[in-house]
């Protein structure tokens, strides 16, 4: 009996290492088009993404500042 359960064990935790490595592969590829989708997108117009983020941390700023108020 004790066999049995062994081999069910072995056997599921086998099935989910290879779900799991799968899934990963998955995730890496989908990450790696995301990731050179964006590096394009910026690279075309670098500075409209540059003067976005300051404008963003400067209204960040504001709001933080405001609050401890």
């Amino acid at each position: 009996m004790e066999a049995e359960e062994s081999t069910q064990i072995k056997q599921t935790l086998n099935d989910l290492s290879v779900k799991f490595d799968e899934l990963s592969k998955s995730i890496e590829m989908t990450l790696g088009e995301k990731k050179e989708y964006a590096e394009g997108k910026i690279s075309e117009n670098p500075l409209a993404y540059v003067a976005g983020a300051f404008v963003g941390g400067v209204i960040v700023g504001y709001v933080m500042g405001r609050g401890k108020s």
